[in-house]
């Protein structure tokens, strides 16, 4: 599974420094698609990704990404899906984010239903999207076009929060 926060849009993905290259990315993405990948795409825009590759369009509102990340983050809490072991062996500081997660810190819980709110993606597709992903070995991206001065590079940091939780970072 292919989680694509922000898209992968081809225009992007096939511009390289030093003059004329291969343009690999939209065979792989085609190939991946083949041989089972699914691809999930987050995004304002349906052309952040490539129409020629089956992505399930997550329609989210600018700038969001953030609580539709939290909302995930909160159902693999909730329902046990995060990897403890690895999060206590290989990082440092989880505790502190699981308790502003749940609330503890300023008394609202980033659930599906609070990220629904603001991100305007349904409480269940955040739900089912969670449990895609912690059943799946799945990757994260987060496009370039999220690291906004508004909230820096927090959606980055986010995605590989995600990833640590599901314990398929590394």
């Amino acid at each position: 599974l292919v989680v694509a926060f922000g898209g992968m849009a081809i225009k992007n993905a096939d511009v390289h420094g030093g003059g004329i290259s291969q343009h690999v990315v939209l065979p792989k993405l085609k190939g991946a698609s083949a041989r089972g990948a699914r691809f999930k795409l987050v995004s304002p825009l349906r052309d952040d990704f490539p129409a020629d590759v089956n992505a399930d369009w997550l329609p989210i509102i600018p700038g969001t990404d953030m609580a539709l990340m939290l909302g995930i983050a909160y159902v693999l809490v909730a329902e046990g899906l995060h990897d403890r072991a690895f999060l206590d062996r290989y990082t440092t500081g989880y505790d502190r984010f699981e308790n502003y997660l749940l609330g503890h810190t300023d008394g609202v819980p980033k659930t599906p239903e609070w990220a629904a709110n603001i991100c305007g993606i349904g409480a269940g597709e955040i739900t089912d999207l969670a449990r895609q992903m912690a059943r799946s070995r799945t990757l994260i991206t987060v496009s370039h076009s999220l690291q906004r001065a508004d909230y820096g590079e927090q959606p980055v940091w986010m995605g590989i929060v995600l990833a640590a939780m599901l314990g398929q970072i590394g």
